[in-house]
């Protein structure tokens, strides 16, 4: 599958390596994309970059992992490019609204969007293991098809289960449950090699 990949940071950065290496086409989409530190990098790993427009259009699947605040202004520049295609938001933003104003844009342009990834720390990415037992992942949103299409997408970086919470209404919970872990790894100090597991009975 080709994926683009907006906003290569930590986390955009950390799935990219992750899913090339799973045997994925990654397409960086980038403000600059003739930046040299950006084209050293994706070199390094055989990554293409291209304007962000350009990969948004050619990707099959695309990540959103850019400053929640830039979400909605992002979304109504790339016209039709995410139009039926899984789009994966993994943004998150302080304030009562959250990433909602950017996670409602990205359905107008048309995309199928999934909340995902939003909730841990780019380091659960790069490695799922705490020993023998692996971090979980949550997604929520409304098509079926795009979920299913994450999920896939979610166990070729490494994590058994992706749960899945519902339907867009189910989004804030994913927000809320990022908070959580950055009061915990951040406020609280327990640091940044933590993760969420469900257990059942």
């Amino acid at each position: 599958m080709t994926i683009t990949i907006i906003g290569a940071g930590n986390i955009g950065g950390t799935l990219a390596e992750k899913w090339k290496a799973a045997g994925h086409d990654i397409l960086i989409g980038a403000r600059n994309p003739n930046d040299a530190e950006t084209l050293t990098w994706a070199q390094g790993i055989g990554v293409r970059v291209l304007s962000i427009p350009e990969a948004a259009d050619q990707g099959e699947a695309v990540l959103i992992a850019t400053p929640g605040k830039v979400v909605a202004d992002l979304a109504a520049s790339l016209g039709t490019a995410l139009s039926g295609k899984p789009v994966m938001d993994a943004t998150n933003m302080a304030g009562p609204l959250g990433t909602a104003p950017g996670f409602d844009a990205l359905k107008r342009a048309g995309g199928d969007v999934v909340k995902v990834f939003n909730c841990t720390g780019w380091e659960n990415l790069a490695d799922v293991r705490y020993g023998d037992q692996v971090a979980d992942m949550f997604m929520a949103g409304g098509s079926e098809g795009a979920k299913a299409t994450v999920r896939d997408l979610v166990k070729a970086v490494g994590f058994t289960e992706c749960h899945d919470l519902g339907a867009d209404d189910k989004v804030p919970i994913l927000e809320g449950f990022a908070l959580v872990w950055i009061d915990l790894a951040i406020f609280q100090k327990m640091g940044r090699g933590m993760a969420f597991k469900l257990l059942r009975r």
